[in-house]
């Protein structure tokens, strides 16, 4: 009798892109919940060197960011980050990316992690045909949005993730921040102490 060739499952990695500015728990907790109901093999933080539908660029520098992240991942097995974008600098188109990612990860069926409030812009998103072909997304609820793609897009394929309502945001930390408040449970505490020792976030407008 013949061996029966059991087909290869492909590896399942979830890219999760963002200015991460800073990191903080709640983006920690939106990949577990998506490693959980996903079965996802891998979680990709990609910190963006600039968002395209963002109006400003990351208000601290690609460095500290980086650092941030480094540090709120240590311990996490299954949570990994790529400096892809950094790398490549500019405008940080979510296309460019994946692609680059799949060239470099044979046999893995990709997905992104997505809030509901970018989900409802992806008609906005550069070549979003062609990213829906690369992708299933992710979705995750956010404060005001609703888990619904603002157009019709053909062939869209997505997950929502049962997830409790997060409005904590890197925006909210900043103003802890510059108001000189804890962020004890908001962020890390090797991220808290980082934002500690360089001062971060406090001199801004």
């Amino acid at each position: 009798m013949k061996d029966l060739v059991k087909k290869k499952r492909l590896r399942r990695y979830a890219l999760y892109g963002g200015a991460f500015d800073p990191v903080h728990c709640a983006h920690l907790q939106v990949a577990r919940y998506a490693l959980e109901q996903a079965q996802l093999d891998r979680v990709v933080f990609i910190p963006a060197a600039q968002s395209p539908l963002k109006a400003h660029a990351p208000l601290t520098d690609a460095a500290a960011r980086l650092q941030m992240l480094s540090l709120a991942l240590q311990g996490e097995a299954y949570f990994e980050l790529d400096e892809s974008e950094i790398e490549r600098g500019g405008l940080s188109y979510t296309i460019d990316t994946v692609r680059h990612f799949s060239a470099g990860h044979p046999d893995t069926e990709l997905y992104w992690i997505i809030g509901a409030d970018q989900f409802e812009q992806l008609d906005r998103w550069h070549r979003i045909e062609e990213l829906i072909e690369c992708v299933t997304f992710l979705v995750f609820a956010r404060p005001g949005s609703h888990l619904e793609a603002s157009a019709e897009i053909p062939s869209l394929r997505y997950q929502v993730i049962d997830a409790p309502l997060m409005s904590d945001s890197s925006s909210a930390i900043r103003q802890c921040c510059r108001e000189g408040r804890s962020l004890e449970g908001l962020v890390p505490d090797a991220v808290q102490a980082f934002i500690s020792e360089q001062e971060l976030y406090t001199n801004l407008q």
